[in-house]
């Protein structure tokens, strides 16, 4: 459930990006739009407030003696004479020159406005205004964040909704699988009792069958348990010796090969220890044993060693079976090399996963009909 809730989180965010990248154009398209009509706002508010500047000028009487030059917090004002020359100025920075009737500079805009004949004999006001475009393009970060906020919104209310079915159907399914395997794993266990219990007393063969596919059975089933609980629970690591687990995995698999009169030769070194889960480790060894036990015909045998070299600590798998045909594609899930054989193809896939969980290195080496041998280096 965890995993479509981050998948659904995730498709929300890339389509909120994709919407961003459509909205991006006419965006653009708005604040180029928005910018020219704020210049034309500011120039209108120059000429106007240049309009209120000449009447003033305008309005001066012949026998006035002082002038009392307008002053505003948003303008400032400078006078220029018929021989371009400043005669009076509010302007505190370096005037740019004024090649047209508007011209930018420094984050503020400057407008020249011609005067008709005056008594201050001024032929034309500069007028100063600052600009800023903060306010537009925060307005203009507001609406993209409005539209993006509410297109993640959407996308994750939809996905939720849409997999809502989905996610109930598989928390169903899950514990049904779960309650599924408990409930088959106290008949496995009584059969396996009672058959090992009648196998000591009575030497049949049909018996000594039915215990090795039992066997197999019970290797599938926890196979298939680890799969539905891998993705639920953390398998914490322990100190194992695994010598003595390895020995005690190679006789549970005697009743199993002694039904194909396949020979187990085992070379295990002593008090060698692995920090490992206990259940993962039982995985990579009794999936490989129960491959080379079913891939290899009767009367052969089968050679498990646990060894150090100066390399590391390995382990050892080698039979006389069919061989593998094509060795890149057995750790692939579903995969099988021998279609007749039965099995789901999920073993190795299994044993794939927990060697790079634990970065173990394997090694196979195989030739048709001679064998084939798995080694994996554990540390």
């Amino acid at each position: 459930m965890k995993n479509e809730t981050k998948n659904a989180l995730l498709f929300a965010i890339i389509l909120t990006f994709l919407t961003l990248l459509l909205v991006s154009f006419p965006l653009f398209q708005y604040l180029s739009v928005s910018l020219r009509l704020h210049q034309l706002t500011q120039e209108n508010q120059l000429k106007a407030y240049a309009k209120e500047i000449e009447q003033s000028i305008q309005g001066i009487l012949p026998v006035q003696k002082t002038f009392l030059f307008p002053r505003s917090i948003l303008y400032k004002v400078a006078l220029v004479d018929e021989k371009e020359q400043i005669v009076f100025s509010l302007i505190e920075e370096p005037i740019p020159l004024m090649n047209s009737s508007f011209v930018p500079h420094n984050g503020a805009l400057f407008y020249q406005h011609p005067l008709a004949p005056n008594l201050l004999h001024v032929k034309s006001l500069i007028i100063q205004k600052e600009i800023s475009h903060a306010r537009l393009f925060l307005e203009s970060l507001w609406m993209v964040g409005v539209i993006l906020i509410g297109m993640f919104l959407f996308t994750t209310l939809l996905l939720k909704l849409l997999l809502k079915p989905y996610v109930e159907t598989s928390t169903r399914m899950q514990h049904f699988f779960t309650d599924v395997m408990h409930e088959l794993k106290t008949p496995l266990g009584i059969m396996q009792l009672n058959l090992e219990s009648l196998a000591q007393h009575l030497h049949n063969k049909q018996l000594s069958r039915s215990l090795a596919a039992l066997s197999t059975l019970s290797t599938l089933y926890e196979d298939l348990e680890y799969l539905i609980k891998n993705k639920t629970i953390t398998y914490t690591k322990e100190l194992l010796d695994i010598s003595h687990f390895l020995e005690e995995r190679i006789a549970y698999f005697e009743a199993l090969s002694s039904s194909k009169a396949i020979r187990i030769v085992s070379s295990i070194a002593s008090h060698h220890t692995l920090h490992i889960n206990r259940i993962e480790f039982q995985r990579i060894i009794d999936n490989t044993i129960t491959n080379a036990i079913k891939y290899s015909p009767p009367q052969t045998t089968l050679f498990i060693a646990l060894y150090e070299n100066t390399d590391g600590l390995y382990l050892s798998f080698k039979d006389e079976g069919m061989g593998i045909k094509d060795v890149e594609k057995i750790f692939e899930r579903h995969y099988r090399g021998d279609i007749y054989k039965g099995g789901f193809g999920i073993g190795l896939s299994i044993v794939k996963s927990i060697c790079d969980k634990y970065k173990m290195v394997i090694e196979v080496k195989s030739e048709e009909k001679k064998g084939s041998e798995f080694v994996y280096k554990l540390k």
